[in-house]
C-alpha cells in the first residue's frame, strides 16, 4: 500500500511518543480521545501511523506559551508521520488538509511544523508536475542569485481594477518579481476578475 510521509518538526510538554501519536491519530481515524467504532479493522485500513521519531533538545520555555505550562520541561523532536493514500486519493485539498489540518491547536503541543512531505510514484502519473520548475522559473524571470521576491495586493478587496493595475505598477517599478491578490480576492461587485486581468496584464506588458 502506498503511503504520503511527513516530516514534522514538534514541541511538547508531553512525552514525544504520546504526542505523536495524537497527531496521526487527530489527522486519520482517531482524535485526542478514544472513540467509540475506531475498530482495530478500521485502524489497520486508515489510522496514520508514526514511522520514526529523531529526539532533539530539550528547552526550559516554550515556544508557544499557553496555561499550565510552569515548571515544566518541553522537548523537541523530529517525527515522521505516514498515510495511505486511499485516505485521500489523488484530492490536493485533501491531502493538505490531512498533513496540516487543525494540529496547531492541540494542546499536545507547544511548538509544531510540517518541515516536509513525500509523496509516493502514484502521483506521478496523475499530476504532470509544474511547468517550469525552480530552475525554469528563475531562468524566465532572470533571476539566479537571490531570492525571489513577492507581495500581495492590499487592501485585500475594495480596489477597483484601475486601483490595482496602479498598485502593480508601483511594485513592478521597484523590482518584486512576483505580485498576487489576496486569498479574499476574487470576484467581487468593484472589481471583476476579467476586468481586474484586462487592467493588471496592460501594465505587466
Amino acid at each position: 500500500m502506498e503511503r504520503v510521509i511527513a516530516k514534522y518538526l514538534i514541541e511538547t510538554p508531553y512525552s514525544i511518543e504520546d504526542a505523536a501519536a495524537v497527531l496521526a491519530g487527530e489527522q486519520s481515524s482517531g482524535t485526542f480521545v478514544k472513540i467509540p467504532g475506531e475498530t482495530e479493522e478500521l485502524k489497520a485500513r486508515f489510522a496514520a501511523r508514526v514511522e520514526k521519531i529523531e529526539p532533539l533538545d530539550i528547552k526550559d520555555h516554550p515556544s508557544i506559551p499557553g496555561d499550565n505550562l510552569q515548571n515544566k520541561k518541553f522537548k523537541r523532536a523530529i517525527v515522521f508521520v505516514s498515510w495511505p493514500v486511499h485516505n485521500f486519493k489523488y484530492n490536493i485539498p485533501t491531502l493538505i488538509s490531512t498533513l496540516q489540518g487543525n494540529l496547531y491547536e492541540l494542546r499536545q503541543f507547544t511548538g509544531l511544523k510540517l518541515i516536509d512531505f513525500e509523496l509516493p510514484d502514484c502521483y506521478s502519473t496523475k499530476f504532470r508536475g509544474s511547468h517550469f520548475g525552480i530552475l525554469g522559473t528563475r531562468d524566465k524571470m532572470n533571476v539566479a542569485e537571490r531570492p525571489l521576491i513577492g507581495t500581495i495586493i492590499k487592501p485585500s478587496v475594495g480596489l477597483s481594477p484601475g486601483d490595482t493595475a496602479q498598485k502593480v505598477s508601483q511594485l513592478a517599478d521597484a523590482g518584486i518579481d512576483f505580485i498576487k491578490d489576496d486569498e479574499l480576492m476574487a470576484e467581487t461587485e468593484n472589481s471583476p476578475f476579467n476586468k481586474r486581468v484586462d487592467k493588471v496584464m496592460d501594465v505587466i506588458n
